[in-house]
């Protein structure tokens, strides 16, 4: 199965909002259909990738500071860094896997069809179970941004 995201970039509500005022200009920005296929991938760590579809980073057309939604793909027993947001809030929505989703030293099992909210500055990261892939879209409001993200040591209790 492929996963599709309907992306709206901002500049289309600009349109719509007489902000942005040719023709022209409000039929480029029309919503488009990205897969995730067609993405690069950026490796983030060993056993760690993303795909941005939209935030930041994110392909031309899908660009955004509102909000942004990485498809990430951990590989059996690999884990996403420690790490907070200051400012963003994320939330995670697994598609397939298992494993687990640590809020400080605290692990919620997850898989397919789970979906978690963690708030600003709560420490976090996810590890996939050993014995397969993990797949999930992380969305944070607002975008992601290096800035805003922390690195910190694994809790007390939790894993490295």
């Amino acid at each position: 199965m492929t996963n599709r995201l309907l992306l709206y970039p901002l500049l289309a509500a600009m349109a719509a909002t007489g902000a942005v005022a040719s023709n022209a200009a409000r039929a480029a920005d029309a919503p488009k259909v990205i897969s995730p296929d067609t993405l690069p991938a950026v490796q983030v760590s060993e056993g760690v990738r993303l795909k941005e579809l939209t935030g930041r980073a994110a392909p031309a057309g899908a660009r955004s500071t509102l909000g942004s939604v990485a498809l990430f793909e951990l590989d059996p027993g690999h884990a996403s860094a420690w790490s907070h947001n200051k400012a963003g809030e994320e939330s995670f929505f697994i598609l397939q896997g298992h494993g687990d989703v640590w809020t400080g030293n605290t692990a919620h099992a997850v898989g397919p069809g789970d979906y978690i909210l963690i708030p600003p500055a709560v420490v976090r990261s996810i590890r996939a179970s050993k014995g397969e892939v993990l797949k999930f879209y992380a969305i944070t409001t607002p975008a992601w941004s290096k800035d805003d993200d922390v690195l910190v040591p694994a809790p007390a209790g939790a894993p490295k």
